[in-house]
């Protein structure tokens, strides 16, 4: 029994901490869909929408990093790669065999084919509850 209230405070403190410092905002699909499109316009140009399947943003990776108290302007940051093979294959018109060449001489050479960037963006909930993303430097 001695063990039991021992271990008690313990686990009730870790799951509190396991709590803090979560944010739902910064996970939400369209909050999301707001960060990949803020970041193809910065990459790829205002005017041109990449298509489907080349810029993946790994919703798991979205972390609440803070919350501004006065504002409650939250500070996220999430993954996003875009897969090199697939945009040639969607955009320049590759074949599955021009893509496979390519992928092995990638492999051989040790190319990275699919880079990954860190994002940081922060998000405002608005009354109407809509959120305003803006990416941070």
């Amino acid at each position: 029994m001695n063990t039991i209230f021992s271990v008690a405070p313990v686990v009730v403190l870790a799951s509190l901490l396991a709590g803090c410092g979560k944010s739902e905002v910064c996970s939400k699909p369209d909050v999301l869909a707001t960060v990949k499109q803020l970041f193809e316009e910065q990459e790829f140009g205002k005017f041109y929408k990449m298509p489907p399947g080349i810029v993946l943003v790994r919703d798991k990776s979205a972390t609440h990093l803070s919350t501004d108290p006065t504002t409650k302007i939250a500070q996220c940051s999430v993954i996003i790669t875009v897969d090199l093979f697939e945009m040639l294959k969607k955009v320049q018109g590759y074949s599955d065999e021009q893509i496979a060449t390519a992928r092995a001489k990638a492999e051989r050479t040790g190319q990275n084919a699919a880079p990954v960037s860190l994002i940081n963006y922060s998000v405002q909930s608005m009354a109407s509850g809509e959120y305003y993303v803006m990416m941070l430097p």
